[in-house]
């Protein structure tokens, strides 16, 4: 089973691609993760969550999230959250240079605005300073590359950890190349492994 956490503005369909490829997985809110289980996936926001987690898990895989200090001088998009026009806060939030051009759309219903702001002023990125006791795998896209010093930086820190760079990804790296990252995934868990 994987326990698979989306991103800020990201919704539990979001990973109905891999149960498609066959694995089976379920999809906890951010702040219900279970403490422990078979595999954690974490994407960005959801992949800082699985840090605090990940050694509750016998494997885990980690795609864009910060792991050393914050970049300094980090926008903070919270009061755009409380009110701006969401069709104004959605083009402006895909057009960060870190997606690449992807574009995830998302209906204003999907949401509540309160909860996306708290996880925003709650949840901001900081650095992981535990110790990691699992298999982890970090993954990045090669078109993020502040992601893909991440990766580096995780390998040079953690024993267990390994990382992959994605190509032609940016940010999204799991909806952009999704057959790469089944691929990759199976890689590591192993085979016949779900």
């Amino acid at each position: 089973m994987i326990t698979c956490l989306h991103g800020f503005l990201g919704l539990p369909r979001d990973w109905d691609f891999l149960r498609q490829a066959g694995f089976e997985i379920e999809t906890p809110p951010l702040d219900r993760i279970p403490p422990s289980g078979d595999v954690l996936l974490g994407y960005s926001m959801g992949g800082r969550l699985a840090l605090r987690a990940l050694n509750g898990y016998k494997r885990a895989v980690i795609v864009s999230a910060r792991v050393s200090a914050p970049e300094p001088n980090r926008a903070d998009w919270s009061p755009r959250f409380e009110s701006e026009q969401w069709s104004t806060l959605m083009r402006d939030w895909n057009a960060q240079p870190i997606f690449g051009g992807h574009a995830m759309p998302r209906d204003e219903r999907d949401f509540d605005r309160r909860e996306l702001v708290r996880q925003l002023r709650e949840w901001k990125p900081v650095a992981f300073e535990g110790e990691i006791e699992v298999p982890t795998l970090f993954v990045a896209g090669e078109r993020d590359p502040k992601y893909v010093n991440e990766v580096s930086f995780a390998v040079g820190r953690w024993p267990l950890a390994e990382g992959w760079v994605c190509p032609r990804a940016a940010h999204r790296v799991p909806w952009e190349q999704p057959s790469l990252f089944i691929e990759r995934l199976r890689a590591f868990l192993g085979s016949g492994t779900r």
